[in-house]
């Protein structure tokens, strides 16, 4: 008959089986080799809370950003060295050529006045030759150096006023300049006059009788008391001149400038004067007798106590001259305009009228007494007409 195990025995078996899973071990991992690092263990991030907000970090620059990088920035450093290094090429250029010009210009300063001692040198030579040849040389010397001109002008200034004396009276002179003071009223009248500085022309007192002066520049010229009889000055300007006592006998100055001039006292007996301007210029006591001003513009012209007998102004401008006193017997003014003019006592015995713009003028104590063709003058608006002479005017 079999035997059943008892329940001890059962028991004892399970407890066993425990007590072996109990003590069963994990089996071993291979030993890391020599030298490699141990495995790390990965941490696990965290989750977020709803309270905590979630950092975001950027990734870290790669290798090829930063090459590219590094790259732009030695470019940049690149271009500033050369522009660095242009400019202080430049700068050195700059002052290499500075350097040059200050030497160019003391040697030019140094021809010049080598120049202008040997011209001055010649101009008092014997030899009439020599100094026309130093007047060329100073004629060149204002062109070629401005700063020179007004030292120029005083110096040819005073050469033709001591080579060009009046004659003594009673004695003959010369019908019209020597070579050499034609030549150097030439250089005078032909130079720039912006350059003048506080230089003036001063030609007072010289025999320039016959002088050729073509649209010559004399502006703020003195000519007082110069004897310029028969001289040619076409186009000339002689604007604010000064010419009280110049003797202008005959004188052309057809179209001439003698805006402000001063021509007190001057004789103009015979000048033609055909459009030249007038105008402000002072006239006072000035002869002008058989003195052609066709066309002039005497506008706002001092002519008191002026003498102008027989002197032909067809067509003249007089507006606001003044007039008073002076002796227009026999002058011709068809066609003047002498509006708003001072003709206060002034003698138009003979004068032709016809035409002429009297509106506004001041006929004060005028004498008109044969006065021609005053009916046909414009004397609308004349001022004190009822005090003028008028015996035998219709």
């Amino acid at each position: 008959m079999a035997t059943t195990p008892s329940r001890r025995s059962g028991r004892a078996a399970r407890l066993q089986r425990v007590a072996r899973r109990r003590t069963r071990t994990a089996p071993r991992r291979a030993p890391a080799p020599i030298g490699s690092r141990p495995p790390r263990r990965r941490r696990r991030t965290p989750a977020p809370t709803p309270s905590t907000p979630q950092l975001v970090v950027a990734a870290p620059t790669d290798r090829w950003t930063r090459l590219q990088q590094a790259a732009g920035t030695l470019a940049a450093l690149g271009t500033l060295a050369v522009i660095a290094f242009t400019w202080l090429s430049l700068q050195q250029v700059d002052n290499e050529q500075a350097l040059i010009r200050n030497e160019h210009g003391l040697t030019r300063e140094g021809q010049v006045t080598d120049r202008y001692n040997a011209a001055v040198g010649n101009i008092g030579d014997d030899s009439l030759e020599v100094r026309l040849g130093g007047i060329y040389a100073l004629q060149r010397i204002m062109e070629d150096s401005p700063r020179d001109q007004p030292s120029i002008i005083n110096v040819l200034s005073t050469y033709i006023r001591n080579h060009a004396k009046k004659p003594e009276q009673g004695t003959d002179g010369p019908t019209e300049p020597t070579s050499d003071i034609q030549a150097a009223l030439t250089a005078l009248g032909s130079r720039n006059p912006t350059h003048d500085s506080t230089a003036r022309t001063d030609l007072r007192g010289a025999d320039l009788r016959g002088a050729k002066l073509f649209d010559v520049d004399l502006t703020d010229a003195n000519l007082t008391d110069a004897n310029l009889t028969g001289a040619v000055l076409r186009g000339a300007n002689l604007s604010f001149a000064d010419l009280p006592g110049a003797d202008l006998f005959d004188v052309d100055l057809f179209g001439a400038d003698l805006f402000g001039a001063d021509l007190f006292d001057v004789d103009l007996t015979g000048a033609d004067l055909f459009g030249a301007d007038l105008t402000g210029a002072n006239l006072s006591d000035a002869y002008l007798s058989d003195a052609y001003l066709t066309g002039a513009n005497l506008s706002d012209a001092y002519l008191t106590d002026a003498n102008l007998p027989g002197a032909d102004l067809d067509g003249a401008n007089l507006t606001d001259a003044n007039l008073s006193f002076a002796n227009l017997d026999g002058a011709d003014l068809t066609g003047a305009n002498l509006s708003d003019a001072d003709l206060s006592f002034a003698n138009l015995d003979g004068a032709d009228l016809d035409g002429a713009n009297l509106t506004g003028a001041d006929l004060d104590g005028a004498y008109l007494n044969g006065a021609k063709n005053l009916e046909r003058a414009n004397l609308n608006g004349a001022k004190n007409l009822d005090g003028a002479y008028l015996d035998g005017v219709e």
